[in-house]
């Protein structure tokens, strides 16, 4: 018999995700659907309104909302594959959504504000999570031991 070395496997063990992972990518997801679906789609319906701004500046705010949640879709994507530059984008979103949603809460809507705030919140103390830094490569597993 030949004495070959037991084979290995040609892909890395996939890692389970953390639950705080799941909860962050599905609430990133739900944020960019509504920026597309809630506010773009309502901006848009609203262009041939009068107002303040011309028909060219209406257009490009329609793009940069339109390009906000696509990038907000994007980042979930990424954020669920693990990738650690995402953390620095996910965090600037939710600081944003968090001083709007104060602004808002204010004059205008509480409820919108609370919707706008909450889901912020959770993802701000969810991405600071050890499951969650450490899955995203940041940290050692908080169950891994030193030397190991």
């Amino acid at each position: 018999m030949m004495n070959q070395p037991a084979s290995k496997p040609s892909r890395p063990a996939i890692q389970r995700r953390p639950i705080s992972v799941l909860l962050i990518s599905g609430l990133l997801v739900l944020e960019g659907l509504a920026v597309l679906f809630f506010y773009a789609l309502t901006y848009a319906m609203a262009l041939g309104q009068p107002g303040e701004l011309g028909m060219g500046a209406r257009i490009f705010m329609l793009v940069l909302i339109t390009a906000a949640g696509a990038w907000q879709l994007w980042v979930a994507h990424h954020f669920f594959r693990a990738r650690a530059w995402t953390r620095a984008a996910v965090l600037v979103w939710q600081v944003f959504q968090i001083i709007l949603a104060l602004q808002i809460a204010m004059p205008v809507d509480v409820l919108m504000a609370w919707l706008w705030l909450v889901p912020a919140a959770l993802i701000l103390v969810l991405l600071f999570d050890p499951r969650t830094t450490a899955f995203l490569g940041d940290r050692p597993a908080p169950d891994a031991r030193p030397g190991s």
